[in-house]
């Protein structure tokens, strides 16, 4: 498009903002990296990623064994799209005008570039649910409370971790329960159980509030009282504690701590961790999947009038309505993440002591 959405807001500069801002970092690329399709559905092979298995010692000239083929399950889903937009309605364009007068058209231009950070950021915060909603609780359900404004699934979209990879705490952990819980051993049972089928772990991921029941836990700092480690002592801190952690092979803990807003239809915003406070998750590496990015139609027939671009997987537009005047910024992806390690990662549940949930 030729011609600026307003004095100043054009397709060159559209492109100029988005190459240079730089968004805060979340948890999701690390997790689930993008990776492109041209579908709009996929498939998750799950035990695709395994142990290695030791090659057969044979004699020359005798026919090399050949290796079963593990049995794989797969996982079927659609890639649904995730949009927010932001309108400049006719109130606020003839508003602007003032602004322009008093402060230049510079402070008009920041605020349209306002709605840019907005919508991006709220594809973003999206996809940062995705992932933690399917890691701590190896499930994801689309309700009325988390997704008011979109569409709602009748079934729960189950990422398929074995029921025996799903442990509970020997005790409940609770502030009722600080004298009698032991962290250490529930991990300590996680580690062994996985250690039985091969897998080893790289870190154990939990938000803020569970690290902070465990702390206080009086088994726990008996550990960390008893521990012949050298250099581990009191305080009690995240780092020392991994050393700790580190003595008994148990991998060291990743907290979670992030906050997405759901935005209620009446307008209100609730801020939430998406990570499940009553789940601990143990992952071989911090890479268990990808976040499949299907293609979006905007971007292939682009509509006439429209400044469009691309901020990493999302689809960033700007278009001019009428009947009333306004500008509308929209943010836009197709994405679903897929976790092909899952049965080789384990949850352990704190919120009882026999039945997983």
């Amino acid at each position: 498009m030729k011609t600026p959405i307003i004095e100043g807001v054009t397709q060159a500069g559209l492109e100029s903002y988005l190459t240079a801002r730089q968004y805060d970092a979340l948890y999701w690329p690390n997790f689930f990296p993008i990776k492109d399709v041209d579908r709009l559905d996929g498939k998750t092979l799950i035990g695709s990623v395994g142990s290695r298995v030791a090659a057969h010692v044979i004699s020359y000239d005798a026919k090399a064994p050949e290796a079963g083929r593990k049995a794989l399950a797969l996982k079927y889903f659609d890639i649904p799209k995730i949009a927010q937009s932001r309108r400049k309605t006719e109130k606020e364009i003839l508003e602007h005008k003032i602004t322009k007068s008093l402060r230049g058209v510079n402070a008009v231009i920041e605020d349209y570039f306002n709605d840019l950070d907005f919508v991006f950021d709220s594809a973003q915060a999206r996809m940062e649910w995705y992932t933690l909603q399917a890691l701590s609780t190896t499930t994801l359900q689309l309700t009325t409370t988390n997704n008011p404004q979109g569409i709602v699934n009748e079934t729960v979209i189950d990422f398929g971790m074995p029921a025996a990879n799903k442990m509970c705490a020997s005790v409940i952990w609770s502030t009722g329960n600080i004298a009698t819980m032991d962290p250490i051993t529930d991990f300590l049972a996680v580690v062994k159980a996985a250690r039985a089928k091969g897998i080893t772990f790289s870190r154990m991921l939990m938000t803020s509030d569970t690290y902070d029941l465990m702390v206080p836990a009086t088994l726990f700092i008996k550990y960390f009282a008893n521990a012949a480690l050298a250099g581990v002592t009191n305080p009690i801190t995240l780092e020392n504690i991994n050393r700790l952690l580190a003595g008994y092979r148990i991998p060291p803990i990743s907290i979670i701590d992030t906050s997405v807003g759901i935005e209620a239809k009446s307008g209100v915003v609730t801020a939430t961790n998406p990570w499940s406070t009553t789940h601990i998750t143990f992952v071989p590496d911090i890479k268990c999947g990808d976040m499949f990015n299907g293609p979006i139609a905007e971007q292939i027939e682009p509509p006439d009038g429209v400044l469009l671009s691309m901020k990493g997987n999302v689809s960033m537009s700007i278009r001019r309505e009428y009947n009333p005047v306004s500008v509308l910024t929209k943010a836009e992806c197709n994405v679903f993440p897929s976790w092909p390690s899952v049965d080789r990662c384990f949850s352990l549940y704190t919120a009882h002591a026999s039945v997983w949930a």
